[in-house]
Formats: C-alpha cells, structure tokens, sequence
C-alpha cells in the first residue's frame, strides 16, 4: 500500500521486526531503504541485504558507531537535533562531502496516541544555526520529525510540515530531503482511523506547497 500510494522514499524501521526473512520479503517487494537505530540493526541488515540503503535515524549515536556505520557499513544518512551530535558526525566520518544530514525537528503530538514529542528534536532556539551548519556540513540536507505512534489524523502530519515550513524560512537554508517519520497508524479495537491514503494526500500536497 506504501510501495503504490507514498509519492516518496519508503522506509522500513528495522526495530518494529528485524527478522531477516521478513527483511527479504520486504527487499523483493520493493522496500530498499531501512530506517536502522543501532549497530545491530545495521549489521543484521547489511550482512541480510547487501545493497540496501540504510538511514541511521536515531538522533543520539556513539561516535565509534557513527565511523563504523559510515566506513564498513556504507552508511551515508544521519539524524541529528544539537551541534554536538553534529559535530561528533563529522569528526567520526573524518569530514566526509557526500553526506546526508537530516536534523529533526520537535513537533506536537496531540493528534498521536504516545507522544515522542519530549524525547527527541532540536530545541527551537537552536534551529537556526543548527540548519545552517548542518547545510555546510552535508551533501544534502534533510528535516525530519516524528508525529508520534498511532497518528489519528492526518492534520498531524499537515501541522508538522507547517512546522518545517516556518524552519526552512528563518533559517534560509536548501533543504533537499524531508522525513516525514512514522506514526501512520493501523487499525485497533476501538481505534479506527481513516484511510492511509488520506494521509498520503495531505503529505504529498504540503511538500509540493513547500
């Protein structure tokens, strides 16, 4: 459903099932890129899907991890919300040019059933100058965010690319990718949300309104 109606990038979160046969069945269905968040997960990738593409997405990462990801694993995308964590990237991939770097954002999870809201994202104060170093940084330049698990509307993903909108315009930089995370939700006993392709659609028309 993801493969036929997301006009983007699909990507798997290992953590949500690392069995390696359901890692190959997603691979001969089409899924290429992989959300890994840690060394394990990104070794139990590389070595079940050679030619995979993995995104490391965990904000927080071990510089020993971040230059094992990058030299032996083939890694070339990272999250990051502080300067240091920046800093720790290019210092552990020794100023690496073809890099990735998507900077998350923090967004409002009231539309989402478990919020993540205070666990990961830049503060708003260091938006600005995070941004911009992180565009000098990388090779190209990425927002994501995280709406929370189980998102029960779609607004939430509409209000949160508004958030991306605001931060690309103070900060005056090109962005080049945006991660719109997870958080799409699935049906529950006595939750039934509306269909994911309303949420595609409000995705796809607030990007192409960037």
């Amino acid at each position: 459903q993801f493969l036929d109606g997301f006009p983007g990038d699909v990507l798997y979160a290992v953590k949500a099932n690392p069995s390696p046969e359901l890692l190959r069945i997603l691979w001969d269905s089409g899924i290429t890129h992989f959300d890994v968040a840690s060394m394990g997960e990104i070794r139990l990738v590389h070595q079940t899907l050679p030619d995979a593409v993995l995104c490391f997405m965990h904000p927080v990462k071990a510089e020993e991890a971040i230059a094992d990801a990058y030299f032996n694993h083939g890694v070339k995308t990272f999250s990051l919300d502080t300067i240091e964590e920046l800093e720790k990237i290019v210092r552990a991939t020794k100023g690496a040019t073809d890099l990735n770097l998507l900077v998350r954002l923090r967004v409002s999870s009231e539309h989402a059933k478990y919020s993540l809201a205070s666990k990961f994202g830049a503060e708003p104060s260091e938006l600005k100058a995070l941004l911009m170093a992180a565009r000098q940084a990388s090779d190209a330049l990425g927002i994501c965010f995280h709406v929370g698990s189980q998102a029960m509307t779609p607004a939430a993903y509409a209000e949160a690319m508004e958030r991306v909108r605001d931060a690309i315009i103070e900060a005056a930089v090109t962005v080049d990718i945006v991660d719109v995370g997870g958080g799409f939700p699935s049906s529950y006993p006595g939750m039934e949300p509306p269909p994911l392709e309303a949420y595609f659609q409000v995705i796809h028309s607030t990007f192409e309104a960037l």
